[in-house]
């Protein structure tokens, strides 16, 4: 007796078509880029913590420990090195933004930090 062997019409095993190879690379390879793309941006906050806790109270210019500095218009901190004053931005605003706009030196101190931000001033 002959042996019976059933066909089916299509083949399930058959090798994926060239087409659903290249689909599948390009999935993994957008899930690749993906993971890399977080990695590198954990990378870089970690990176900007590490660099905010190492210059924290320190000199931007010099790098020696600022020591604080109360004024009338609030806190500064002054390095004893280089003896340059740094200014929180609410105090910056404040000295740069009074109240009373009669004063004549908060009006050149505006119109100076005006000019050196804008690259006006010559220095």
């Amino acid at each position: 007796m002959p042996q019976f062997t059933h066909r089916l019409p299509h083949q399930p095993w058959q090798k994926p078509s060239r087409n659903e190879e290249e689909y599948f690379h390009r999935l993994e390879f957008q899930k690749r880029m993906e993971l890399a793309r977080k990695r590198e941006a954990r990378r870089r906050a970690e990176e900007r913590r590490r660099l905010l806790e190492i210059h924290r109270d320190r000199c931007p210019k010099c790098g020696s420990p600022l020591e604080p500095l109360q004024t009338a218009d609030g806190r500064a901190d002054q390095c004893p090195h280089c003896l340059g004053v740094w200014l929180d931005r609410e105090t910056f605003d404040r000295l740069t933004h009074p109240e009373d706009r009669s004063d004549y030196l908060t009006g050149i101190l505006r119109e100076m930090m005006l000019q050196y931000t804008t690259g006006r001033a010559r220095v």
